[in-house]
């Protein structure tokens, strides 16, 4: 046999494996005529253009809005599941003599809580003494937070037909050769799509068994994922979540433009509202703050200077020594048994916004 194959060998195995390529290629254009027969929701234009051209989206929630009418709080509190293991309401309700709100939803980022704040709290035309803004290390400068994959859909609920300043904010960042390359397959093959249509079969296929009346499935599946299935009655599992910040993307002055952050504080000085920002103390080592570099700490001096500057406030957790690592349960949680306590030194510690 020859060292090498002779050349109608070579140029044989080119075109076969152009038309392997070729083949490889064109198979997932398929997802265009299936997705358009196979879905069942209409697709609309999406409400960030800048992160997919159309969407097949759940409907906007208002039902927050008539509670925030019918409550008036006079404290919000808005975050993700850090904010729902640390403060109890009515616990803090009774303590102040005063009603208090938390729009809080688990698995959400910075661009869900500023939506929160314009479509909900401000919409419901409450005003209350402060709105306080739960969050760890950099979520509040990195919009892209749980913005995709599994947790896209809960955006859904808090978002307008047309979101132009958040839109913007996602264009800002979506600016490196990556996202390009990502922007340009999901256009070609309608990725996102195909991903979003197959969470929700999945999501939605157990109840298909029993009823057909989407409503029906929505109130039962929402009472499934806040009840039945809240975070009150799963196991605690110490690796549960723990978000490592990255180090290389703390620059405040870098990010801060390109995040939601101006956003709230705007919205906020046009509605005459006071904003507390409270940066969560992360699950201790070794029954000690989690150390913080010399960039997260330049971060977090940035960060204050930015929003007392702009008549807000921040408060950081990190460092305080009541917080110990009896009181977590799992990943960066408070413990259930220890939410009120949390809740008590809360209130002590930042008394002067409580008058």
């Amino acid at each position: 046999m020859p060292r090498t194959p002779p050349a109608e060998w070579s140029t044989r195995g080119a075109w076969r494996l152009v038309a392997i390529l070729a083949i490889a290629l064109a198979i997932p254009l398929i997802w265009h005529p299936v997705m358009a027969r196979l879905s069942s929701r209409a697709v609309e234009p999406s409400y960030l253009p800048a992160l997919e051209a159309s969407r097949e989206r759940i409907a906007f929630r208002p039902d927050p809005i008539k509670d925030l009418q019918r409550l008036r709080p006079s404290y919000v509190f808005i975050g993700d599941s850090m904010l729902g293991t640390r403060i109890d309401a009515g616990y803090l309700a009774g303590l102040l003599g005063q009603d208090v709100a938390m729009l809080a939803r688990a698995g959400t980022g910075s661009a869900y809580w500023y939506l929160s704040f314009k479509n909900y709290l401000v919409a419901s035309g409450e005003r209350p003494k402060v709105t306080f803004f739960f969050f760890r290390d950099l979520n509040m400068t990195d919009p892209l937070f749980r913005l995709t994959g599994p947790f896209r859909w809960s955006l859904d609920e808090v978002a307008q037909p047309e979101e132009p300043a958040l839109n913007d904010v996602i264009a800002s960042r979506r600016q490196g050769a990556w996202f390009r390359v990502h922007g340009a397959v999901n256009r070609a093959y309608n990725v996102d799509r195909a991903n979003a249509w197959m969470e929700r079969q999945l999501y939605d296929w157990p109840t298909r068994l029993w009823t057909d009346d989407e409503p029906t499935r929505r109130t039962w599946l929402d009472r499934m994922t806040f009840e039945t299935m809240g975070l009150e009655r799963l196991r605690p599992m110490a690796d549960a979540d723990v978000q490592a910040a990255v180090d290389a993307e703390a620059d405040f002055d870098r990010y801060m433009p390109q995040s939601v952050l101006p956003l709230i504080i705007d919205l906020a000085k046009q509605h005459g509202m006071k904003v507390c920002f409270v940066r969560v103390q992360r699950r201790p080592v070794g029954n000690k703050p989690p150390e913080q570099s010399p960039r997260m700490q330049e971060y977090m001096r940035d960060f204050r200077a930015y929003v007392e500057a702009e008549g807000m406030f921040l408060h950081d957790d990190t460092g305080d020594p009541m917080q110990t690592l009896a009181m977590y349960e799992d990943g960066d949680h408070i413990g259930r048994a220890h939410r009120q306590r949390y809740t008590r030194q809360f209130r002590a510690t930042l008394h002067p916004l409580f008058r």
